[in-house]
């Protein structure tokens, strides 16, 4: 009868085991096929290849990180990360950045301090645009804020109590800050009211690439007066920054007190906003591909409003990268891109996903070959510097505007 009941019993589970080794089975076969899936990635490698791309040179950027930091030996080198890293890619560049260990890195958004959070940065963060303080409220976060009125000082003692805050000074520039008046009331205030650490002294220059200026001299005169107001108070910042990258690179000439750390953003990717330095290297490269070929005969037109008329019979190729990508539409009949380093020119008007090229010039042009549309090579005429010359605008113009979209890879 014992007998019985236990074979009654085995056979009231068996569904249920049935069900587990269902389960079981199911589990191994999909952890198989993974495994085979990663095999034949690897064997077959990547099935996408993209027609444009941005190459970023982490040798470049570690290089000019390095430079910078040897230029002054009291001031050290904070990273500006914001607007996708100078559209070189956020993730990618803190990674590298991340493990020189800089003192803090800067950006504009709690949406940038977030990317980094989620990344495992290590480095401090310090976010110097405007935060809403209702998204101060949901949890507590591990940043640093600048701050320079009373609304977002009280917001940051009552939801992020622990934070530790940079006091923002205009010095003249009229942009945000705090007025050199108002600044011992406030500093009363935060001793009285708070119990945030003032972590930092900070403003920004209007023209550091003239350092001689009066108006930058004055700048720099009314920061120095800010630094002697908080230490009156007994307060003791860690980091006292006003220098940005020409900041940095002119502060031996810059005469006065520039705090022990630097905001390095355009310089660290290598492109002097000066166009003086050549120990700077660029770290950016975008490239495209030929889709198409054509001949054309003299006195045909090309693109847009028919935009270029060919002077001769000439052969032109297409490429699938546009004003939305980042080729700036002022590169319209006169920007340059380079093949197998030989430069050749943008002939009619910049399209939004597609650019027309001359390439008369180029021996043995084939669909598919590789195109250069800014270089990593400060003198090449179509580096980020001398597109924005024909433009009439700054690098970082160019720069930002090249689409999140593009795949960045690390060479």
């Amino acid at each position: 009868m014992k007998l019985n009941i236990i074979k009654l019993s085995m056979v009231k589970q068996l569904p249920s085991l049935a069900v587990h080794f269902y389960y079981f089975h199911k589990l191994i076969m999909i952890e198989y096929n993974l495994n085979m899936l990663q095999k034949l990635k690897k064997l077959l490698g990547h099935t996408y290849k993209p027609l444009n791309d941005v190459e970023l040179n982490q040798f470049s950027l570690r290089d000019n990180f390095q430079y910078l930091s040897c230029i002054n030996n009291y001031i050290k080198v904070a990273p500006v990360l914001k607007s996708n890293a100078y559209g070189h890619g956020i993730n990618l560049i803190a990674k590298q950045l991340d493990i020189l260990n800089p003192p803090f890195f800067c950006v504009d958004s709690l949406y940038e301090g977030y990317k980094l959070l989620k990344l495992g940065i290590r480095t401090k963060i310090l976010i110097m645009g405007y935060i809403n303080p209702e998204s101060l409220k949901t949890k507590k976060l591990p940043f640093s804020f600048a701050i320079y009125n009373y609304e977002l000082l009280n917001a940051i003692n009552k939801y992020q109590p622990h934070a530790n805050i940079h006091i923002f000074i205009d010095t003249g520039m009229h942009r945000e800050g705090l007025d050199i008046e108002e600044l011992p009331e406030f500093l009363k205030y935060i001793k009285i009211n708070t119990k945030l650490n003032v972590e930092g002294l900070m403003s920004h220059f209007a023209m550091a690439d003239k350092p001689k200026d009066k108006l930058t001299q004055r700048q720099i005169k009314i920061f120095q007066k800010s630094q002697l107001i908080i230490q009156g108070l007994g307060m003791k910042p860690r980091w006292i920054h006003i220098a940005n990258s020409s900041g940095l690179l002119n502060s031996k000439t810059l005469n006065g007190s520039l705090g022990n750390v630097a905001r390095v953003g355009i310089a660290l990717y290598g492109i002097d906003p000066e166009g003086k330095n050549n120990k700077l290297k660029p770290v950016l490269k975008l490239k495209s591909h030929i889709t198409q070929i054509k001949e054309l005969r003299k006195g045909e037109k090309i693109g847009y409003d028919f935009a270029y008329r060919a002077q001769k019979n000439m052969k032109i190729a297409i490429l699938p990268i546009g004003y939305y990508d980042g080729v700036d539409r002022r590169l319209s009949n006169k920007g340059f891109v380079s093949i197998n380093n030989v430069a050749t020119s943008i002939v009619g008007k910049v399209s939004m996903n597609l650019t027309i090229i001359d390439v008369s010039n180029i021996p043995n042009v084939k669909n598919g070959q590789e195109v250069i549309l800014y270089s990593d090579i400060s003198s090449a005429k179509n580096s980020v510097g001398s597109a924005a010359k024909l433009c009439g605008t700054i690098p970082y113009d160019l720069l930002v505007h090249i689409t999140s979209s593009t795949k960045r890879l690390l060479m």
